[in-house]
């Protein structure tokens, strides 16, 4: 219990339920997870398509990754952009169909836990310490303006908006 002082000072039947939780937890960690060590060769063709070598990859996918492999331009590209615009720009479902449909797949997993990531870090930003008494109707309010793609009309607003009530 060096790691954990402070359960240590607390009752041997704490400590166990404590271990029992955590026990709990690596379950549902593993159960969550068992996917991702049978999809282990998909996410490295998916994360690193040309670095990937053909023999270690299931032949049903050989030739999605040797064709791309075999194309100098589309390993510049890969090479200069961020591996999201690189599928997106470069990898068509004309001409690589397989590739295409394995990086949708990927790429939808990994794009909606950057989102929750972003949703996180304005959380955060919003709930510092230098705004600790922010209500959770304010927090609500200017998160959803924070996430929100729409741009904000301030000119526009701004000219609506009455300064100086009248008495």
């Amino acid at each position: 219990m060096v790691r954990f002082p402070t359960l240590e000072g607390q009752k041997p039947s704490m400590t166990l339920e404590c271990a029992g939780e955590c026990v709990k937890l690596i379950e549902a960690f593993n159960e969550r997870f068992k996917d991702v060590k049978s999809k282990q060769v998909e996410l490295n063709i998916f994360a690193t398509l040309f670095n990937v070598e053909p023999p270690d990859v299931p032949n049903k996918l050989q030739h999605a990754v040797i064709q791309p492999q075999s194309n100098d331009e589309l390993e510049a590209r890969y090479n200069n952009l961020p591996l999201f615009e690189f599928y997106k720009c470069s990898i068509s479902n004309e001409e690589f169909p397989t590739l295409r449909i394995l990086a949708l797949k990927y790429a939808s997993v990994f794009g909606t836990t950057y989102c929750c990531e972003q949703f996180f870090s304005k959380l955060t930003i919003a709930k510092s310490q230098l705004r600790s008494r922010l209500t959770n109707a304010n927090l609500e309010k200017q998160l959803r303006v924070a996430t929100s793609s729409v741009p904000a009309h301030i000119t526009r607003l701004a000219t609506e908006k009455q300064l100086q009530p009248s008495h």
